[in-house]
Parts: structure tokens; sequence; C-alpha cells
């Protein structure tokens, strides 16, 4: 069975160099990579076999290009994983020979006719302790998918003796959306949304967008802590609001602190949560959208997340491939971007005597592409990017695959509105909005007398 290839994946169609069949040759982009750090005694054969079993349960990572040109899934493409020994190397040069070898697993060139789209590179640091890579082509992944392959890796690490459940068919999937007699009515739909009149947002301080230019090096991550997350699962219980619902809402209120109307937020993914909560995999290939009414009742904070919340819900289901039938990547990129890079506190997962978590920045640093590659920085993030045009300032929230310039007044912001509305929900949605304001302000060491322009 095959299916279309979508935005991400025919902007490497573009990229690539290709055959007499327009399939691609080569993939010049680097692709998305998460690095771990395991400390502890670890049975690699072991880790390895689980790894491999996770890995096959996900029918995404074995799809291939067929000429049309289509997706088809290669039902017995392996999943590499190489390792290396750095532990006798001394120390003072141990990191740089880690950094290597991992760099050249990260930034090798594949074809993406032949090649693993998936793979891995474990390095072992020392008896106890290694560095592991995890590696997909970035058309078919995102760092969400990339969490949840090492917790399910370290499920089968722990019990061996179990198949590990195989996740939902992309490829099926695809396929039932294509097929859904409410596909045309969706599309109406949501065409019609997405060309509404989107309120202009005027940050303080005449700035054209809320933060300073800034290198990617100097980021501000908002890193997502304990207290944050109990934050969060507390506002889900007060309002009903999903996950996905409660980011959605929280960004249509930080960003109508500085608009007159709410404002439309849309939240691309990497895979799909449907209305029943099952996970679909996939790369940037669906959406949540955010589309305020015109008046939403807000005697409350928790009161306005609920009004927007059930708007959202009343809207038409955004089916299959929704990036792509509006072109939706493809307008990102043409777009100026800002980005809010929040790092996300994954949790430490157990291997045995072992455990399992996002590597350190020093680790991270280290991974550099080989002599002739770019590259990118090791995300273990989730970015959010707010983007859009002069024309039509629509805004956008979605996963990037870069680190670009950081957002402390957003990201504190942000973080200040999940404890509002976890501490306080009975607030005055308007005296959130001051507080809202002050706590972004004092983020940016923006002088509170400074007008909007």
């Amino acid at each position: 069975m095959g299916v279309p290839p979508y935005g991400a994946q025919r902007e490497l169609l573009l990229l690539s160099d290709t055959d007499e069949a327009g399939l691609p040759r080569h993939n010049p982009m680097p692709r998305a990579w998460t690095l771990w750090h395991v400390r502890g005694e670890v049975n690699v054969p072991r880790l390895a076999a689980a790894m491999r079993a996770v890995a096959a349960g996900n029918d995404v990572w074995r799809a291939r290009f067929a000429p049309g040109p289509e997706l088809v899934c290669g039902a017995e493409q392996p999943f590499p994983v190489t390792t290396v020994d750095c532990a006798d190397i001394p120390a003072d040069r141990r990191l740089e020979a880690a950094g290597a070898a991992l760099g050249v697993a990260v930034y090798a060139p594949i074809d993406l006719r032949h090649d693993p789209l998936a793979g891995a590179c474990l390095v072992r640091l020392a008896p106890d302790d290694h560095a592991l890579a995890l590696v997909v082509d970035h058309g078919f992944a995102d760092h969400a998918t990339h969490t949840r392959f090492v917790r399910h890796a370290a499920a089968a690490y722990e019990h061996p003796e179990r198949t590990p459940p195989p996740v939902p068919s992309f490829f099926a999937y695809v396929a039932e959306t294509a097929a859904d007699s409410r596909r045309s009515a969706s599309r109406e739909f949501w065409a019609e949304v997405m060309s509404r009149e989107v309120p202009a947002v005027a940050f303080p301080g005449g700035r054209w967008k809320p933060w300073r230019d800034t290198t990617a090096t100097a980021a501000w991550p908002l890193r997502l802590g304990g207290d944050t997350a109990g934050a969060i699962r507390r506002g889900r219980e007060l309002t009903g609001a999903t996950g996905s619902g409660l980011l959605l809402a929280a960004l249509s209120f930080l960003l109508g602190l500085w608009t007159e109307a709410d404002v439309p937020v849309l939240y691309a993914r990497g895979g799909r949560w449907t209305r029943k909560s099952l996970e679909v995999p996939g790369a940037l290939h669906e959406a949540v959208v955010s589309v305020p009414p015109d008046d939403i009742p807000s005697p409350s904070l928790a009161g306005w997340v609920r009004g927007l919340a059930a708007a959202n819900a009343a809207a038409p289901p955004l089916i299959g491939q929704w990036l792509t039938d509006f072109g939706g990547v493809e307008a990102l990129r043409e777009r100026r971007r800002l980005v809010l890079n929040v790092v996300a506190a994954e949790r430490t997962f157990t291997l045995g005597s072992a455990t399992i978590g996002p590597a350190g920045r020093l680790l991270r640093g280290a991974v550099r592409p080989p002599a002739g590659r770019r590259g990118f920085p090791a995300h273990n993030a989730l970015h959010l990017a707010v983007t859009w045009s002069a024309e039509q300032p629509e805004l956008t929230v979605h996963h990037d695959p870069e680190v670009l310039p950081g957002a402390e007044p957003v990201g504190a912001a942000l973080v200040r509105f999940f404890e509002l509305l976890a501490e306080r929900p009975d607030i005055e949605a308007d005296r959130a909005a001051d507080l809202l304001r002050a706590t972004w302000l004092r983020a940016a060491d923006v002088p509170t007398t400074a007008a909007p322009t």
C-alpha cells in the first residue's frame, strides 16, 4: 500500500539528487536526533535487541520512496545499532573522541530508497557510562517520537520476554482518513477558517517580535520541570482540556495580551492524537488549530480556557495530511520565524541496574558534524515557533528542527499562565492578563512605560 509523501518529505524530494524515476539518491539534510545518557552497567546486546524490537513496531520508520512518488513500507528493513568503545581513550580526549564517533553516526548521508531511516549509536565512555544517539530522518520523526521510543525501549529491556505492543499503523491511518466521507467538508471548513483576517500583534518596546535577536547558543531554555508539569496536570483537571488544548489556550491568551482580539494558533506535530486518544505516528502531517470565537465568556481564567476548549471541540476534526493539503510546511518555511525553545524535562527510565535519561549540555556539545557536513544541535527539546507573514499575520506553533532565537519573555509568561490556572483558577481573566503582562515585561527587561508600536 502506498501513500503520497507529505510536506516535510516533499521538501526532501526537492532537495535530493534523484534518479531516472525521480526517487532520491541522497538526502542532503541532517537527520533528527536526540542524545541520551546511560548511567550504570548495561547489557549492550540486550539493549540493542530491545531497541530493534520497538522499532519493528513502527511502520513509518520502515517507509521507502517508490515511483510516483509515494511512500511504501519495507517490512524487513533493519534498525541498525552501532557500538563504539571510547573507554580506553585518555580522559582529556575521551569526550572529543566520543563526540566525533557520534557525529559520524548522526550526520552520515543516507539513500532514502535503500538505507534505514532510523538507527542508534551507543558509545562506551566507561564500563558504567554510555552515550546513546537516536537518529531518524527528519521527514519521518520528531522529538516526541524519540522520547516515546526510549520509554518503550526501556520497558522492552526490563521485560525481554514480552513482545512490545506495535504502534498504530501510519499507513493504515492514512488510507482510512483518505476514504473518510467527512474529509471534503473538513477541508472546506478549515480552509475558510484559516483565510480569516487575523489580528496583528504589537509587542512592547517597538519590537516586531517579542524578544531580542540572539544566537542559537544563547537560546533561553524553558524547562518544564516537575512543578510546571504538576500545574499543567492540575489545569487539565480543572478545565477538561487536553494537553494540546491547554497549550493552544495558553498561547492564544499570551499573544492576546498584545492585541485587541483573541489570536488563533495552529499547533502542528509529528503524529496525531485522535479524539479517541489513539496515537498515530508520522512527521508533521497533522495539526491542531485553536480558532477563538468572536466572544469567549471569561468570568475567570479557567472559564476562558473552558470556553476556548469547547469552541475547538465543536469544530470538525482535521482529517488526513492536513499540512500537505494546504501546503502548510512550505508556507511556514517562507515566513519569518519566531522560536520558543522549550527543553522538556523527560523522565529517567530504568535499565536493570542502570538508568537512561537526556544527556547534559557538555556531552551534547561534544557532538560535531564531520568536515563538509552541516548539522543541528541535539535537541531533547520541543521547539515551538510562532510564525506570521508581514502580509497576513497568522500565528503558528509547531515542532521546529532548528534551534533559533530563544524567547525568555514568552517562556516565563507561559510558565506563569500554568501556575495561575492551577493555583487561582477563579482569577478574573483581565487580572490574569495584567499579571502575565508584568511577568513578560520583567523577563524581557522592557520598561513598563514603553508603548506598543
